[in-house]
């Protein structure tokens, strides 16, 4: 049978990509196979994008972390202001005692009583202001790690473990002149209403946390982006940055860190 000029062409031009046994060849439009893969500089690439989105994630989180715990810091410093003044006008307008050296004996204080029950000195139960508080959340910054052993200068650089640690926060030794033989403290009428009665103790030296109370130049804590949470005696609660801090404290002049009214520099 003799094939028309057409059809002719069609069958040479489908038996051209045909190898010998029949099947198409690898370099017809049919055999050719697509390759999609990525290749190595396209996988890094990838690959960075990928550690840079996360990168940006956790900072985010972290941040949004150190937030809701600034909000929870000023929120606790208020109510145990609260409980202050509590205390107070069932006193006589006294403050209580601020924990300071332990009193040189078993004298209760804001935060507990030394000699409690068993052989742990420091139990808020036996604090003066836990009849109003009955929290112990109350008393920690949620990004406070008390149990965590840090290195002392005062221990020559030795990994220490806090003495204390039921509560992330100080009260001003200034109300007792910073001398455990200032008894009892003062009233909180002789303090400036703008007066620093509490703030976040320095987490990075265990040593500030011997007791309840601190100096100034003991420090505030660094935990929330260089800055901590203070509380004065009306009641005001806020953030300070470092640098203000530091700023005050170095003011050789009486002022709201340094502020024992019964001495002229307030100390």
């Amino acid at each position: 049978m003799k094939l028309d000029v057409d059809q002719e062409s069609i069958f040479q031009t489908q038996q051209a990509g045909r190898g010998r046994d029949g099947h198409h060849s690898p370099g017809t439009a049919r055999g050719r196979v697509s390759s999609a893969g990525f290749t190595l500089i396209e996988l890094l690439v990838v690959i960075g994008i990928i550690a840079i989105l996360a990168a940006m994630i956790m900072a985010a989180t972290s941040r949004a972390k150190n937030t809701a715990s600034k909000a929870i810091d000023l929120n606790n410093l208020r109510q145990i202001m609260l409980a202050v003044h509590v205390y107070t006008a069932d006193s006589g307008d006294v403050l209580p005692w601020p924990n300071w050296d332990d009193g040189g004996g078993n004298r209760a204080g804001w935060l507990y009583t030394p000699g409690g029950p068993g052989t742990n000195n420091f139990q808020l139960e036996t604090g003066l202001l836990w009849s109003t508080l009955k929290n112990p959340k109350l008393y920690l910054c949620p990004m406070d790690k008390p149990d965590i052993a840090r290195p002392s200068d005062h221990y020559g650089g030795a990994m220490t473990l806090r003495n204390q640690q039921i509560s992330s926060y100080a009260m001003n030794g200034g109300v007792i002149g910073y001398s455990y033989g200032n008894f009892p403290a003062v009233k909180l009428a002789a303090m400036l209403p703008t007066d620093c009665a509490f703030w976040e103790t320095d987490e990075t030296e265990p040593y500030f946390f011997n007791d309840g109370a601190n100096k100034p130049n003991e420090g505030v804590s660094p935990r929330h982006y260089q800055g901590g949470i203070q509380a004065a005696f009306d009641s005001s609660v806020n953030y300070i940055r470092l640098d203000k801090w530091y700023d005050e404290e170095a003011d050789p002049n009486k002022n709201r860190l340094w502020c024992y009214p019964s001495s002229p520099d307030g100390r």
